[in-house]
């Protein structure tokens, strides 16, 4: 059975037949991603369908199929989208601070949003852990890489904020920190998920903007 994907060339000579041959991609892959990965971040993973996607991205399943294998496929490079994206929050403004800078994230997460902002749904690594029934080795493997991209990030905002003399901690101290900072992270993102608005997060993050000034030095604060 042909789709629109496809068309036929004839072969007339001495072996008479045809082929099917693939139609060259009429679509941007990176605005179809884009489109999925806005599916994937407000419905979930399991609640995304491949007609779902078929709507949101504007091609038919059969393009789905040749370009990225399936549904998780898809979702991968999804993944991989939103870890860069995210790269250039953690690794390239937070890591580079200091204390102030990583409250001051906290504090983006959780001011107020229109309601049709994606940040509402939270984050998709997170609604990943939360929504992936059965999480295949791959997927596992994206989440584990995006989790210590954020504790690399938050570690090395405690060392800048060690080496500045803003806070006095041992390195054991600094990892157990950076995990901690990461748990709030993304308990914060987890409130922001379930009650779909950002500033749902907003006590979680007044406690934790708390805790992480109570690390400065006293001169500090």
């Amino acid at each position: 059975m042909l789709c629109n994907d496809c068309f036929i060339i004839i072969v007339v000579g001495q072996k008479e037949g045809y082929w099917i041959v693939a139609r060259p991609r009429e679509f941007d892959e990176d605005e179809v991603i884009e489109k999925a990965m806005e599916t994937f971040w407000r419905q979930g993973y399991d609640a995304t369908s491949v007609p779902h996607l078929e709507e949101a991205t504007g091609i038919s399943r059969i393009s789905i199929y040749n370009a990225f294998g399936d549904k998780e496929g898809l979702f991968l490079r999804a993944l991989d989208i939103y870890h860069a994206r995210a790269v250039e929050i953690y690794e390239n403004t937070i890591a580079r601070g200091g204390l102030d800078d990583v409250i001051a994230l906290f504090n983006t997460m959780a001011a107020p949003t229109p309601p049709s902002a994606s940040v509402n749904a939270g984050c998709l690594m997170c609604n990943t852990i939360l929504d992936v029934r059965r999480a295949t080795p791959k997927v596992k493997k994206k989440i584990q890489s995006y989790r210590k991209m954020l504790k690399r990030a938050f570690h090395q905002a405690l060392l800048n904020a060690r080496e500045a003399g803003d806070i006095d901690a041992d390195d054991t101290t600094l990892d157990q920190r950076a995990e901690y900072l990461v748990g709030v992270l993304w308990g914060t993102l987890s409130m922001i998920r379930v009650n779909g608005k950002t500033a749902a997060a907003a006590p979680m993050v007044a406690v934790a903007g708390d805790v992480v000034r109570s690390w400065q030095n006293k001169k500090d604060r």
